[in-house]
């Protein structure tokens, strides 16, 4: 504590040793002897660490005040699904309206290892351990300590130049501005993922060359041109012919997420399926018990496809490929999967577990909750780059969110007369279907349908689902069950103490779904029909568990 205090009053004079940090070089194989062939791990003192950690904690929340809302990364209260739905929409934009335009996708050459150090007022001392012996003091002039808290936020702060640079260029008219109605935004940055929307003609290309090798040449972030990539919709090679990035074609993967100007079809979501496939490969299935693939699938297989279900509406038939590997993975390992070896039906298994089923994501369910989060995002917050933009939710979405929410009226502002459930949870379309059927104003805000108000706040959106009033994926895909039994599984079966396999076994019993005699017969395969303890009644999973005089015995011995 009393060093932090020092640090914190810059009573603290021996930065250097603060600073100071020993390399050793771990070779990667045996008889290395190239530098290459070495890994370098630094040995930092450990309140380096705990000072870069309490920097960080400390900068992080004014990162959003700061960086321009074109960069998301590391910042809290921004989503990388907000850069691919802002590139997207954009993309799309200019392909539907026929706007000559390119995307340029930057290539940052080692990023992290080559950000000048006096550009950010910054200078570490490193020594190198040789043989155990510290060597001669080596003063770097560039690079980021990869694994310090502090390291993502410098660099966010290093490259966030770089779209005020092209913002400045486009005021003064070396740029041509990229024309669109509610935003002046050309750029979207994931820390050094950066595409870049252009006109295409030769002097913006030229310009925005100059423009990178300027800005390179401040920080030390040189963008290598012959790696970077442009997107273009037609031949423009006579324009593209001196600049040397590569030329690709739609459709792309940007930030891990299929990206075209057309609708995605099921052959662009073949890495998603690829992807669920190759986890099933690796796994033996058959050395596993049913308890063991039931959470694997539920852990990892069900969140093999999160990433992309929250920033695109996937087709259906996709997610029904994704359902049938892991229906196939639970109830068969890795071999075919029959219909004897299903024991219960898919929808029953993908209920939560109070509602009768084992708890595992419906994806279907579960992508429409995440798509809710647009909408809410919309509200919440209106300065995000994809605002006033098409958001990937469908009507069926709309109607749930509108459902799930309630408008609170302050200024009338955000909130749609028609289209809010604003008057006392109603939507006033619904309430006057005829009126809004003959109305000319139905994109009309509340503020400007009802003139002569002086109301002196902001509208307020609150999700009614949970007590917090603020929206969950959880509740929302919750509600999504609305109007199923709910039954006592959960105390009954989950929450007391017992094997899992045990309680599986339960839960199978419970759905009358294990292979007794009379579930055989209904099938035709052979078996004894009569219970092979008591040899008297019908074998069947009520006689077996409750009414068989052998079962009675235990449970009268357990009670």
């Amino acid at each position: 504590m009393a060093v932090m205090n020092s640090l914190h009053s810059q009573r603290f004079l021996n930065f250097d040793l603060l600073n100071t940090a020993n390399v050793v070089l771990l070779p990667k194989h045996d008889g290395a002897e190239c530098l290459a062939s070495y890994r370098p791990i630094s040995l930092i003192h450990s309140v380096t660490k705990l000072f870069t950690k309490l920097l960080s904690l400390r900068l992080a929340p004014s990162m959003r005040n700061i960086i321009f809302k074109s960069q998301t990364a590391f910042i809290k209260g921004r989503s990388i699904h907000d850069n691919f739905l802002f590139v997207r929409n954009m993309a799309r934009k200019y392909h539907r309206n026929g706007t000559p335009m390119l995307m340029v996708k930057l290539h940052i050459s080692k990023a992290f290892d080559s950000v000048r150090w006096d550009y950010l007022l910054a200078l570490m001392g490193h020594m190198v351990l040789l043989n155990g012996i510290p060597g001669q003091s080596i003063a770097h002039g560039r690079g980021l300590r990869q694994g310090d808290p502090l390291s993502p936020l410098l660099f966010v702060l290093a490259i966030d130049p770089l779209q005020r640079l092209l913002h400045h260029a486009t005021e003064a008219g070396i740029l041509s501005r990229v024309s669109r109605a509610g935003t002046r935004l050309r750029t979207s940055l994931y820390a050094d993922d950066a595409i870049i929307f252009i006109r295409p003609q030769k002097s913006e290309l030229d310009a925005l060359a100059n423009l990178l090798h300027l800005f390179g040449e401040a920080s030390g972030l040189r963008t290598n041109i012959q790696k970077s990539s442009v997107m273009r919709r037609t031949n423009l090679d006579d324009i593209l012919g001196n600049f040397p990035a590569s030329r690709t074609n739609f459709p792309i993967r940007y930030l891990g997420i299929p990206l075209t100007v057309a609708r995605l079809k099921k052959v662009d979501f073949q890495y998603l399926l690829d992807k669920v496939y190759s986890k099933l490969t690796t796994w033996q299935g058959r050395n596993l018990t049913l308890v063991g693939r039931l959470v694997l699938v539920k852990s990892v297989l069900s969140s093999q496809p999160v990433h992309t279900l929250t920033a695109i509406n996937v087709p259906k038939e996709v997610l029904e490929e994704i359902d049938k590997l892991r229906r196939r993975y639970l109830w068969a390992g890795n071999e075919i999967l029959t219909g004897g070896k299903c024991k219960v039906n898919w929808p029953t298994v993908s209920r939560p577990l109070d509602l009768g089923g084992l708890g595992v994501l419906d994806i279907h369910c579960f992508a429409r909750a995440l798509r809710l989060r647009w909408l809410w995002r919309q509200w919440e917050d209106p300065d995000v780059p994809w605002a006033g933009l098409e958001v990937p939710c469908n009507e069926t979405d709309k109607l749930l969110f509108a459902a799930a929410t309630r408008i609170e009226i302050g200024d009338g502002a955000k909130t749609s007369f028609w289209h809010c459930a604003w008057a006392k949870g109603w939507c006033p379309r619904d309430i006057a279907p005829d009126i809004f059927a003959a109305s000319c104003g139905r994109k009309l805000s509340v503020r400007e349908a009802l003139t002569g108000q002086a109301w002196g706040t902001e509208d307020r959106i609150c999700w009614r689902l949970n007590a917090s009033g603020t929206y969950s994926a959880a509740s929302a895909y919750r509600i999504q069950f609305l109007g199923h039994t709910a039954l006592n599984f959960k105390a009954l079966i989950w929450k007391p103490w017992g094997p899992s396999k045990c309680k599986v076994f339960a839960w199978l019993i419970i759905h009358n779904r294990v292979w007794t005699s009379d579930r055989l017969a209904t099938r035709g395969w052979p078996h004894n029909p009569v219970c092979p303890l008591c040899r008297r009644h019908p074998e069947t999973a009520h006689h077996l568990i409750i009414d068989c005089r052998y079962s009675r015995r235990i449970w009268e011995a357990i009670a």
